[in-house]
Order: C-alpha cells, then sequence, then structure tokens
C-alpha cells in the first residue's frame, strides 16, 4: 500500500493518484487526534501499528511499502478543550506520537521527515550546493543591521535582494530587490533574521524537478517587472522543457543524496554569460505549474517511483 500524508482535494495530489494502479490512502494530519486514531502495540505476543480513517477504514501500517510525504496541517484538536494548557498538552502528546509513528515505518518515504526537515532549511541548502560545485548567490543571513548595512552598502543598493525563510500566509513577504527606501528599514532586521543576497542577473529562471534520478527541467521566461521573483509573473510567463548541462545535473543528483530525499524542486538561474546558478531546493515544492505548460510527466514519475518501492511489490 502506498500511504499518502498530505490531505483531500490537493490538486498536486490527485493529479499523481491517477497514475497510481496499486491501493492508496490520504493521511491528513489534521484529523489527529479529533477524528483520526492510533493503535499502536508492543506487547509480549506481537506489534501492531494501525490508524483508523475518519471514514472507518483501517490502515495497517506494516502492509505500507512507500509514503509520499505532501505537505502537512495543523492538528485538529477537540472542540471540548478549552483550556489553553490543556490544549498545549494535548498538541505536545498528539506530536510525540504521530511523529512515533512515522519514524517507525520501515518502508520507501518520499521524504523521509527528518531529511525534509533538514532540506527545507536555506542555510544548510546553500552550503550543500556550494560544497557539491554549484554556484550560489554570496549570501549573509543576520539579524545585526551593521551586518545586513554592510552587506547592502559594498554591493551598491539596486544588487542586493532580501527574502524570507518562509512565507506565511499572516504574514506574507515578496523577494525584492533591496531599494534606497529599504536602507532606512535596516536597523528592523534585529526584529529577525533576513536573507540577503546578491543580485542575480538571469537570462533564464529555471525550474527544476528531480525524482530519484529523473530530472526534468523547465526555462521560466519572465517580464522584466519579474526580475527578482519569476514567481510573482507567472501568469505571463513562457515555460519551456530546458536541456539541463549534464555536470549541473550530476551536482544536484548528489545534493539531493547528502539531504537524502528523493523528491525536490531546484529554482536556478542561468545568467547572461550562461553560468548557472543555484538558488533553493524546495522538498515539497509545487510541479503542475510546469507539468502542464511543459507536458513533462512529472506526476506519472512520482507514482512510478512510489509504485516501484511499494512493499507489496517487492513480495
Amino acid at each position: 500500500m502506498i500511504l499518502i500524508v498530505s490531505f483531500e482535494n490537493n490538486e498536486h495530489v490527485d493529479k499523481v493518484r491517477e497514475h497510481l494502479t496499486r491501493p492508496s490512502a490520504i493521511v491528513d494530519t489534521a484529523w489527529f487526534p479529533a477524528s483520526l486514531a492510533l493503535d499502536s502495540r508492543c506487547c509480549d505476543e506481537a506489534e501492531s501499528l494501525q490508524l483508523s480513517l475518519p471514514d472507518g477504514r483501517k490502515i495497517n501500517l506494516a502492509e505500507v511499502g512507500a509514503v509520499w510525504n505532501r505537505r502537512i496541517r495543523p492538528f485538529d484538536l477537540h472542540d471540548d478543550l478549552t483550556d489553553n494548557t490543556a490544549r498545549l498538552f494535548a498538541w505536545s502528546e498528539s506530536n510525540e506520537a504521530l511523529q512515533g509513528v512515522w519514524y517507525s515505518l520501515d518502508c520507501f518515504w518520499m521524504n523521509p521527515p527528518t531529511a525534509d526537515e533538514v532540506s527545507q532549511r536555506k542555510i544548510r541548502q546553500l552550503q550543500v550546493a556550494r560544497r557539491v560545485g554549484l554556484s550560489v548567490p554570496d549570501t549573509v543571513v543576520t539579524n545585526d543591521p551593521e551586518v545586513a548595512r554592510e552587506f547592502v552598502e559594498t554591493r551598491g543598493t539596486g544588487n542586493v535582494i532580501r527574502k524570507a525563510f518562509r512565507n506565511i500566509e499572516q504574514a506574507p513577504r515578496e523577494t525584492s530587490r533591496v531599494s534606497e527606501a529599504d536602507l532606512a528599514l535596516l536597523d528592523s532586521v534585529r526584529y529577525a533574521p533576513v536573507i540577503f543576497q546578491q543580485f542575480v542577473p538571469a537570462d533564464i529562471d529555471l525550474r527544476i524537478t528531480v525524482i530519484e534520478d529523473d530530472i526534468y527541467a523547465a526555462a521560466i521566461y519572465s517580464k522584466p517587472d519579474y526580475e527578482a521573483d519569476y514567481r510573482l509573473g507567472l501568469g505571463s510567463a513562457t515555460v519551456v522543457p530546458y536541456e539541463l548541462p549534464p555536470e549541473i545535473g550530476a551536482k544536484l543528483i548528489e545534493l539531493m543524496e547528502i539531504f537524502e530525499i528523493k523528491y525536490g524542486a531546484i529554482d536556478m538561474r542561468v545568467t547572461p554569460e550562461g553560468e548557472h546558478v543555484f538558488l533553493e531546493v524546495n522538498p515539497a515544492g509545487e510541479y503542475l505549474f510546469i507539468s502542464e505548460r511543459t507536458q513533462q510527466p512529472i506526476p506519472a514519475a512520482i507514482a512510478a517511483s512510489l509504485e516501484r518501492h511499494d512493499r507489496t511489490v517487492l513480495n
């Protein structure tokens, strides 16, 4: 069986399931603990690990051969827990139990929870990319206003971008070039660290989807208004397949192997001089905006990878 840790009515998940020929089930962490029941036993007689889904189906986790770990949602605690301390305790216990379930599954993961956690971290991403031989932008991450000011002033206004580690719905932040007006705001860096990077001029933005050893590279041609972040201009961008140089592909595979992840959506830029510059890897990045425009079979490749590793195939 293939277990999909995600949520229903998710187009990315639905497209992959269209290509699955083996049994699969979605487990939404938002169901836990209010409507998803856990039954884990370790006794003299035997061990067992079972989940009961809201629709009454029971999943024997010993039968799971592959897990697709694709974006989780917050726990749904019982409404009758109104005391804040009680809710905090319930959340903590639920988290400990469910993490224990995931770590107990001795099967193929796309991607393993611990590897997914590490590979999301921007500082580590740049370290690993640089060490495998990929070009990366000059970068400083700091909550020291003086460090930020020195980095920006050395490179000149307009030649540095600022970006957040993670965009959250309540406080979205665009990736943008640091302007003259932004210089007056550098003291606010002391409130939270900021990523500052040398601006990389691009002839082409690249989105490279890696699924085990399969690489699907796409070129994104967006309008000059979106030179700092192509995502804002995707509606008017041209997206076409791109032939990635073999040496760059080999370095990306090495990066994936170091992180021990089986899926990654990688952003790079090709400079006017033809240099390929690594920006980041998203271990749960979106792919439909690429596959639908380029006809690259990314959903089918994800499904094929999961089915290759399903325990029922091996038996």
